[in-house]
C-alpha cells in the first residue's frame, strides 16, 4: 500500500505540474483578495455571509475598501469584484494607484462576477486598488486580479460604417485610424467666433488639430443668430488641415420651451417633451423631430457639398436621463438614433459624416449598435484631475471589443501627457469645453496647455497633414533607413528602443499574419512593442529561427527586440 500511496502522490504531483503548466501558457493567473480583509472607512462593515467565499463579506454602505497587492510580474490584469446591489442599481467608484473610473451593478440579490477593469498595465511591485462611495450601498465578497493577454485587445472597424462615405470622410477616418494608439488629438470646443481657439493661439502660439462646434442655436429663428455660423466655422477649420467635430443640443422640438434639459427639480424650467412618442408616426412629436433633422441635414448638406467631413455626435449623454432625449429610456432613444441615421444617411444622402456615441457608465441596453457607429465617445468631467482615465479606456476598448476607436469627446480637465503615455491611454482625442474649462486654471493651467501643444505625442494644428488626399501610412513601408532621435528616451521614441545594424534577419516588414526571424546566433527571446513602449508578447525561442504571430494585433506600427538588444521596426497591415 505504501508503495501504491507513493506512486499515486507522484502522478498527482505531475497532474498538478501539468494543470499548472497549461494555465501558466495560456497567461491564467489570478489572485483574490477578500472584502473583509481590506482596510475599511467611513461606515463600510464587516458582516458575516454564510454564502461568500470566506464566510464574510463588507456592506459598503457609504464607505471605501482598500485593498493592497502586490504582483511579482508587470502585466495586463483584470479586476473582478465578487458583489450584490440588492437596493437597486448602483453606481460606484473603482480606483487603482489613484486613477479611478466609475462602475455600475444593476439591481441583485444575488453575489456575482462583475469585470471592472480590464487590461490595465500593472507594473511588479504593490499597488493599492479602492473601491469608493459615488452612490455606495452595495456588498462586496471579494475582487480578484487576473492576467491577461493584451496582445489581441484592439480588432479596429477598418472602414467607416457608412458604405458610400465621402473620398474626405474616408481619408478623415483613416488619419484617426493611423493616429489611434500612437498619439492623441488636440481639441477644444468653441461656442461662438472660434473664441477660445484664438485665445489658445494667443496665450500659447498654437492651435488645436480639432475643434468643436455645435447647432444649439441653429434652426430656432433667434434674431441675434446666423444659423450659418457652425457651417462657417467647420469649412474654414478644415480649409487649414483641420478637423471640425459637430454636436448638437437639440433645443425643444415643439417649441414650448428653449431648453434641451429635462424638467426637474433641478431644471424646473427644463422641457416635457416626449421622446415616446417616436414609435406614433402621426403624432405632433414625431413631425416636430423630423422637421428639425430635416433642417439639420440641410446644414450638413452644405458641408458635403463644399467636401468638408464632419464628425457628427448627436445625442451625447442620453443615458445620463438630463436631456430630453434621454427622459424616457434605451428604446426610444435606439428608435431615434436610427430614425436620424436613416433621415440623413439615406433620404439626404449625407455621406460625409462619422457617427460618434457617447457613452454614461451602465448604459449597454442605449446601444444603438455597431453598424450606426463609428467612434464611441465619453464626457468626464473630474475637475483639477489630470489622470489617464486608463481605466475607463481600458474598459470602453473592452465593451465594444476593440471595434470601435474611443476617444474623449468631452473633458473639464483634460489628461496629462506623462499619464496618458505613462498609463498606456490611448485616447483618440481630447476635447475641454468651451468658457472657464479652457481657460480658468481651476480646470486646466495655461503651463499645461503650453506642455500638451509642445510634447511629440500631441498632435496640434500646425501638425496636421493635408486632410483632403490623405492615405493610410500604415499601409506603407518606412524608409530603409529612418533617422532616430540622438537620445533614444526621448519623446520621439517612447519605446526608448532603436534600429541598429542586426545580426538577425526579419521578413516580411509588412505583416499580415505572421513575422519570420532567422539569425545566425542563438535566439532566446523576442519582444513586441507599441509606439507606446507597453510590451504586448514575450516569446522564448532558444533556436536560430522563430515565427511570431501578429493575429490579433490591430494595424499600425510595432517594435520588435531579440535577445533584448536588437531591434526593428515592422508594420502589421
Amino acid at each position: 500500500m505504501r508503495g501504491g500511496s507513493n506512486s499515486m502522490k507522484k502522478n498527482y504531483t505531475v497532474l498538478i505540474y501539468l494543470i499548472v503548466a497549461i494555465f501558466s501558457a495560456q497567461g491564467l493567473w489570478a489572485q483574490k483578495l477578500e472584502a473583509e480583509n481590506a482596510t475599511l472607512s467611513g461606515g463600510a462593515a464587516k458582516v458575516a455571509c454564510a454564502a461568500c467565499s470566506g464566510s464574510f463579506a463588507v456592506e459598503q454602505r457609504e464607505g471605501s475598501l482598500a485593498f493592497r497587492v502586490t504582483l511579482a510580474q508587470e502585466g495586463f490584469y483584470n479586476i473582478v469584484v465578487n458583489a450584490a446591489a440588492p437596493g437597486g442599481e448602483k453606481t460606484n467608484i473603482v480606483s487603482v494607484n489613484g486613477v479611478s473610473a466609475d462602475f455600475h451593478l444593476a439591481q441583485n440579490s444575488q453575489y456575482q462576477n462583475f469585470t471592472i477593469v480590464n487590461t490595465l498595465k500593472l507594473a511588479a511591485g504593490e499597488h493599492t486598488i479602492e473601491i469608493k462611495k459615488s452612490w455606495g450601498w452595495i456588498n462586496v465578497d471579494y475582487i480578484q486580479l487576473e492576467k491577461v493577454n493584451a496582445a489581441d485587445r484592439f480588432n479596429l472597424n477598418q472602414t467607416l460604417v457608412n458604405p458610400n462615405a465621402t473620398p474626405e470622410a474616408t481619408a478623415l477616418y483613416n488619419f484617426l485610424l493611423d493616429n489611434y494608439g500612437d498619439k492623441i488629438i488636440s481639441g477644444v470646443m468653441t461656442l461662438s467666433s472660434m473664441d477660445e481657439v484664438n485665445w489658445l493661439k494667443q496665450n500659447t502660439g498654437k492651435e488645436p488639430a480639432l475643434v468643436g462646434l455645435d447647432f444649439m442655436h441653429s434652426g430656432r429663428a433667434y434674431s441675434w443668430y446666423n444659423d450659418k455660423e457652425p457651417i462657417r466655422d467647420a469649412k474654414a477649420w478644415y480649409d487649414r488641415n483641420g478637423i471640425p467635430t459637430l454636436m448638437w443640443h437639440w433645443r425643444d422640438p415643439l417649441r414650448t420651451t428653449e431648453e434641451f434639459y429635462t424638467k426637474s427639480s433641478s431644471k424646473p424650467d427644463g422641457t416635457t417633451f416626449d421622446i415616446s412618442k417616436i414609435s406614433n408616426t402621426s403624432s405632433a412629436e414625431y413631425g416636430a423631430m423630423l422637421t428639425d433633422i430635416d433642417y439639420i441635414a440641410g446644414l450638413l448638406k452644405e458641408l458635403q457639398d463644399q467636401n468638408v467631413p464632419v464628425i457628427w455626435r448627436p445625442l451625447h449623454e442620453a443615458a445620463g436621463g438630463w436631456f430630453w432625449w434621454g427622459a424616457k429610456g434605451p428604446e426610444p432613444l435606439k428608435a431615434l438614433w436610427l430614425l436620424m441615421y436613416d433621415r440623413l444617411v439615406n433620404h439626404h444622402g449625407l455621406n460625409n459624416l462619422i457617427w460618434v456615441w457617447t457613452r454614461e457608465p451602465g448604459d449597454d441596453a442605449w446601444y444603438p449598435g455597431d453598424e450606426y457607429v463609428d467612434i464611441v465617445g465619453r464626457d468626464i468631467y473630474k475637475d483639477g484631475d489630470h489622470g489617464s482615465h486608463a481605466i475607463e479606456f481600458n474598459n470602453m476598448n473592452a465593451l465594444y471589443g476593440g471595434k470601435k476607436m474611443v476617444t474623449l469627446s468631452e473633458v473639464g480637465s483634460f489628461p496629462d501627457v506623462d499619464n496618458l503615455i505613462k498609463d498606456g491611454a490611448g485616447w483618440l482625442w481630447y476635447m475641454p469645453w468651451y468658457g472657464g474649462y479652457t481657460r480658468d486654471v481651476r480646470y486646466n493651467s495655461l503651463d499645461l496647455w503650453k506642455k500638451m501643444f509642445a510634447h511629440d505625442y500631441v498632435i496640434t494644428l500646425d501638425e496636421m497633414p493635408d486632410l483632403k488626399t490623405y492615405e493610410r501610412q500604415d499601409l506603407v513601408n518606412e524608409p530603409e533607413n529612418p533617422e532616430e532621435p540622438e537620445n533614444p528616451e526621448e519623446p520621439g521614441n517612447p519605446t526608448g528602443l532603436q534600429d541598429d545594424k542586426r545580426s538577425f534577419e526579419a521578413y516580411p516588414s509588412l505583416i499580415d499574419r505572421q513575422l519570420f526571424i532567422t539569425s545566425e546566433a542563438r535566439i532566446n527571446t523576442i519582444s513586441v512593442y507599441s509606439m507606446l513602449g507597453i510590451q504586448l508578447r514575450e516569446q522564448t525561442v532558444h533556436g536560430n529561427t522563430a515565427v511570431v504571430s501578429f493575429d490579433g494585433y490591430r494595424p499600425g506600427l510595432y517594435i520588435v527586440k531579440v535577445n533584448e538588444k536588437e531591434t526593428m521596426k515592422v508594420v502589421k497591415r
